[in-house]
């Protein structure tokens, strides 16, 4: 008697959902079929919001030699770029569309390839609910297409970010005010002689404000955040040994911020540096987060995120020697302080009240990162997940409750960006890549 044929419908077809798709394409069967369904209601399998980028200052913010989609081949992006023609090192920042053109690459080689007993079915449309019948689940599309599968992956990606909590709303609806940060018609919408609040300072900032430097924008820049923190340079060559038991036999997060900050000095005393210790505790800090209680994470985020966001996710020196150049010739000012109104005048003008000063602009970007908070999202799919109690948010509101392997129920899967409450470290390519083969193995299994 022959294996049944195994289902599997992946909800998002950006990195994190491509990836899926590869892994289970890579992953040899023994016995039995695959029907894959990928769905991605924008159409582009591969790339995702986060490499979808087409300015050549957006960098990656790792360097290439690290950069392989396969935790067994970490060097594989470098190897692509080499066979490909691309003329970079492995200690490279290479352009994130250049890297998107990678994993764009490797799910289509994967799908052309497939073995006879797989099926690949593509889908450009919105998944809008998902029905459970038993250990069958029923995902509903937006144009009235509905798909039978076993196993069901959320692969959301990234979310617009939140709207600014502030008590009048009516700025939304301006024609330069951006809730999406990543739409790449910005540029055309906005005046080469406009002044622009960036609301946040971290990565999506940085994107922002390097867009318009490589269009020769004339008018001012502002970004703003609570802690107006820049992400730190990437400064390679500097490494340290591991102290993961020190931080194993703590169990609050005074202590371990007193540990590493000892670790820190010791390091620069000997002519090292404090981004060799934060790398030290990157294979460790998923375990490290899990054994936390809820209330020692909760004073984390409330004390230490925005300083471990910025000396852990950094930039690339390239965009660093931009950011210092923009704020030298006075083209960007960073500005501490939180959003408490934002009001339109007769002219259309954006005035802003920071708590301790305001400013006038004639546009706004909001920066601020994606929503995670899944009770906040007007998302169709998700909306109806949470009134059917079949997805909950996790308790610090981060993502969703799911065990380590994303598992959410027998049949219902998530990855990436959605385990961040769980897992913390879950939106970098060492923690896709890994979860990607995890979900393989499981399934194939």
């Amino acid at each position: 008697m022959s294996a049944p044929t195994q289902r599997v419908a992946i909800v998002g077809g950006g990195a994190a959902g491509a990836l899926a798709a590869v892994h289970l394409l890579r992953e040899p069967r023994e016995r039995g079929g695959l029907e894959i369904e990928l769905i991605d209601r924008t159409g582009t399998f591969g790339a995702g919001v986060a490499y979808g980028t087409e300015d050549p200052l957006h960098l990656l913010n790792v360097p290439a030699g690290k950069m392989g989609a396969f935790p067994d081949d970490v060097e594989h992006f470098h190897k692509w770029l080499q066979s490909s023609g691309h003329n970079f090192k492995p200690a490279d920042f290479v352009p994130r569309r250049i890297y998107g053109e990678y994993l764009k690459k490797l799910f289509w080689e994967a799908y052309e390839n497939r073995p006879a007993n797989v099926t690949v079915n593509l889908f450009s449309e919105e998944a809008i609910d998902v029905l459970f019948k038993g250990n069958e689940a029923e995902v509903w599309l937006n144009y009235g297409t509905s798909l039978r599968s076993d196993k069901v992956v959320l692969a959301f990606g990234n979310f617009l970010p939140p709207a600014p909590r502030t008590e009048d709303q009516q700025f939304l609806s301006a024609p330069k005010y951006f809730g999406n940060p990543w739409n790449n018609r910005i540029g055309e919408m906005i005046k080469d002689t406009d002044d622009i609040l960036m609301i946040g300072t971290g990565l999506t900032m940085v994107d922002a404000a390097l867009g318009f430097y490589h269009t020769y924008h004339k008018g001012k820049m502002f970004a703003a955040s609570r802690h107006g923190l820049l992400p730190t340079t990437h400064k390679l060559g500097f490494t340290y040994p591991s102290f993961q038991s020190e931080i194993d036999a703590q169990g609050n997060i005074s202590e371990m911020l007193k540990t590493i900050r000892a670790h820190i000095k010791t390091a620069e005393s000997d002519h090292g540096d404090w981004r060799g210790v934060i790398d030290s505790l990157r294979p460790f800090t998923q375990k490290t987060w899990m054994k936390l209680s809820v209330r020692e994470k909760q004073r984390f985020l409330r004390h230490l995120k925005h300083f471990w966001n910025t000396a852990r996710h950094r930039i690339a020196p390239e965009c660093a020697e931009v950011l210092y150049r923009m704020q030298w010739t006075d083209q960007l000012h960073i500005k501490k302080g939180r959003v408490k109104s934002i009001k339109l005048n007769g002219n259309n003008k954006f005035h802003i009240d920071l708590g301790k000063e305001s400013i006038a602009v004639d546009a706004v970007i909001n920066c601020t990162g994606s929503e995670c908070d899944f009770s906040r999202l007007e998302v169709p799919l998700v909306k109806s997940l949470l009134s059917k109690g079949i997805i909950t948010t996790d308790p610090l509101s981060l993502g969703l409750e799911a065990d380590a392997y994303g598992k959410i129920t027998e049949n219902l899967y998530t990855i990436g960006t959605a385990l961040k409450g769980i897992m913390w470290e879950s939106t970098a390519m060492p923690e896709l890549r890994a979860q990607a083969k995890e979900l393989a193995l499981r399934f194939l299994q």
